[in-house]
């Protein structure tokens, strides 16, 4: 049986926050609080979490996939939690998802395209870079006052951030 994705419950916290800190002690992902209205979870026959993906909104269309991770890294649960996520972000009628990664490769080969630009950048003040998007611009810039600047991590921060658009979704014609 195929693991399923589902909302995550109070009752997910010990092994969630047991693959956060696994993967902040790797140093492939930031702290992140779980917050289960923000989380999915992909779960195995028996209910056990396999793995997990935050969500948080940057600006109107963009939401951010973070402190996604596999239980078990290399037998394709990575990629089930990324394809759960953006079908998620899909179905709330967003157009946009992007990630800050320590690992953009893992992402890129999922369709993601890595951007020159980082609100990690933003936020030490660096040069910002045109993206070609208006609102992804702003999210950027958003993300970069309201969290990277505030970040204790910050100073050594070098994630990589990628977009993944979601293909339009046409509407069912109204008689």
């Amino acid at each position: 049986m195929r693991p399923q994705a589902r909302a995550a419950v109070e009752a997910d916290r010990p092994i969630v926050e047991a693959l956060i800190a696994r993967e902040l002690a790797a140093g492939t992902v930031l702290p992140r609080r779980f917050v289960p209205a923000e989380f999915l979870v992909l779960a195995g026959p028996s209910g056990e979490v396999l793995g997990c993906a935050s969500f948080s909104r940057w600006g109107p269309g963009v939401v951010e996939v973070g402190t996604v991770i596999a239980a078990h890294p290399g037998g394709g649960l990575g990629r089930a939690v990324v394809e759960a996520a953006l079908a998620r972000v899909a179905a709330g009628g967003d157009d946009t998802a992007v990630v800050l990664t320590a690992v953009p490769g893992f992402f890129s080969r999922l369709g993601f395209t890595e951007v020159p630009d980082a609100p990690w950048a933003r936020a030490r003040r660096l040069p910002a870079v045109a993206l070609g998007d208006a609102a992804l611009t702003r999210a950027v810039s958003v993300k970069a006052r309201k969290s990277c600047a505030a970040c204790p991590h910050l100073a050594g921060c070098t994630q990589s951030l990628l977009v993944y658009r979601l293909p339009a979704v046409a509407l069912p014609a109204v008689a």
